[in-house]
């Protein structure tokens, strides 16, 4: 017999995400009701203050959160962890952070040679995501940057970017 307590703990950690409740009733054979109260123990025994995440539960889902009493001290440490990226993917996603929305082709011309791969392994890492096609000729997959890309890099928002400035002529 499956320890449902600790299957839907797995999984709502793995998620990382929302998780819809009836489709994991559905999945795990249960009926609704029997999510819920199993929902319900995990949410109090999270609620226990020697826990660092918390369940939240909404109408029709749930997910696994840190407790909001802790974010300073979450931010800050995550904010000291960079990814390993090479000068390239960084310089790709200085072009995605200050011009976005952008495509590949844009990059590519901007950094004169093929970004492409780059920017599919930035997606794979989290730190762009798709945001529909443009409507340009191709209609060519616009990117922007995730919030993700602003926990890393310790911003709240692009607007805490550094500012531009021109380079001065004389």
């Amino acid at each position: 017999m499956k320890n449902l307590n600790a299957l839907i703990e797995g999984i709502l950690f793995a998620a990382g995400t929302d998780v819809d409740t009836d489709g994991l009733a559905s999945f795990l054979g249960e009926e609704p009701e029997v999510i819920q109260t199993v929902l319900v123990s995990l949410e109090q025994k999270y609620a226990a203050e020697e826990h660092g995440i918390r369940l939240v539960r909404h109408e029709t889902s749930c997910r696994f959160s840190t407790k909001p009493e802790l974010g300073p001290e979450i931010a800050l440490f995550l904010s000291k962890r960079r990814p390993s990226l090479s000068s390239a993917a960084m310089e790709v996603l200085a072009i995605a952070a200050y011009n976005q929305p952008i495509t590949k082709p844009y990059v590519s011309q901007i950094r004169g040679i093929a970004s492409g791969e780059i920017i599919d392994s930035l997606v794979e890492k989290g730190l762009l995501r798709e945001d529909g096609k443009l409507n340009l000729p191709g209609r060519p997959m616009a990117y922007v940057t995730t919030e993700k890309f602003l926990t890393v890099f310790g911003l709240e928002s692009l607007a805490d970017l550094p500012s531009l400035q021109e380079s001065d002529p004389s």
